[in-house]
């Protein structure tokens, strides 16, 4: 019987992994579950969602080139940027913000991390 029962529960496994019983990663694409998407234009909720998070951050100008998600109790939201100092001559520079929002009901967006790209 519970040989009967694993065998009818296979198939739920299997989709489960990417339905074909691999580890869960998309052939070609190099997408993995829990992992972050490819990277794309912005929508306007995600450009928004951008502006929100960092008009508290001063002495630097971010415009975000692109964004990638990864889904979490919430979703992370992985900005690939253009900076520029504002002070010491508008210094250009590229960094990756990462802003987390979490679920509904759940609290606010916030900047988890800030990483200034080497040159």
């Amino acid at each position: 019987m519970r040989f009967y029962i694993a065998l009818l529960c296979l198939p739920l496994v299997l989709c489960a992994c990417g339905g074909n019983g691999e580890s869960g990663a998309k052939s070609g694409d190099t997408e993995i579950v829990g992992g972050y998407s490819k990277p794309r234009k912005l929508t306007k909720d995600e450009k928004a969602l951008f502006e929100e998070a960092v008009q508290g951050l001063e002495g630097v100008e971010y415009k975000p080139l692109n964004v990638a998600t990864q889904v979490v109790a919430g979703t992370n939201y992985r900005f690939i940027c253009r900076g520029r100092e504002t002070a010491r001559k508008g210094k250009r520079f590229d960094a990756v913000i990462v802003v987390y929002k979490p679920l509904p009901g759940q609290g606010e967006p916030r900047i988890t991390s800030v990483d200034r790209q080497k040159q």
